[in-house]
């Protein structure tokens, strides 16, 4: 699905190789500078790399159009505004104009059945630049579900997150990992994900890359990876993986 082979961006990424099958969760986690929004340039084919190749579907990342990329892969960036004004709505049809999804009663159904979940039907009339920066963020993440939804594209199969859950209450944190794990399962969409949040990392992700000064130290399932050792040498802090009624959490050591 997903293939990236010595992928390097010197300083900001060192030669770095990863494969993703579609369906499947990755978060990249890591304290910041470690390298994952510069992981998630690369894999969306934005940024060049310095050495190395991404491959998606069997075809190479580098050479293809914005166009083209976007008919296969979404991105949600860290959070910014657009460079104009419009509302809710009209941001949406932009993003599904720009890849000429489905049009008629599928797209409206879609959109409508997305903007509920992510609580933000009400928010379709409103200027952007009126909403708050949670409730911008719900908008973004309402676009790009929208771009890589089977039932409008086809040809999606991955979406790249940069701290999704940025600006986001508890509960709708809770939504948006859901949706995640949904687009995964019942789409076969492939994520990866930035995220710093490590107890959500440890309840949704399939596999975990943990990024320190532009080299991966560690990957793979993660209770295995997420060691008390491995987190505390890399967040430069005491943090331990501790066994409760609710499954496993990770918390800040006791001094004693």
């Amino acid at each position: 699905m997903v293939d990236a082979k010595d992928l390097s961006l010197a300083p900001r990424l060192l030669p770095i190789s990863l494969s993703v099958e579609a369906g499947q969760v990755v978060h990249l986690i890591g304290p910041n500078g470690s390298g994952k929004s510069t992981l998630l340039e690369l894999l969306s084919g934005l940024e060049v790399p310095q050495s190395g190749s991404v491959w998606l579907q069997g075809q190479p990342v580098s050479g293809q159009t914005r166009y083209d990329l976007a008919q296969v892969r979404g991105y949600l960036m860290q959070q910014q505004r657009p460079a104009f004004v419009m509302v809710v709505f009209e941001y949406l049809n932009l993003v599904l104009d720009s890849v000429q999804l489905a049009t008629g009663e599928i797209r409206d159904k879609a959109v409508a059945d997305v903007v509920s979940r992510l609580a933000i039907s009400d928010k379709l009339h409103r200027r952007i630049d009126s909403l708050s920066g949670g409730e911008w963020q719900r908008v973004r993440l309402a676009g790009v579900l929208l771009q890589v939804s089977k039932a409008l594209n086809p040809h999606a199969c991955l979406l790249l997150l940069d701290e999704p859950s940025t600006g986001l209450d508890v509960a709708q944190q809770a939504v948006i990992y859901q949706e995640i794990t949904a687009l995964a399962r019942e789409q076969e969409i492939a994520i990866i994900m930035a995220n710093h949040d490590l107890n959500r990392t440890l309840e949704h992700a399939d596999t975990v890359v943990v990024l320190q000064q532009g080299r991966i130290v560690s990957l793979g399932p993660p209770k295995a990876v997420l060691t008390d050792r491995l987190l505390s040498d890399v967040f430069a802090t005491p943090l331990e993986q501790v066994s409760t009624a609710n499954g496993p959490v990770i918390m800040r050591a006791s001094s004693s």
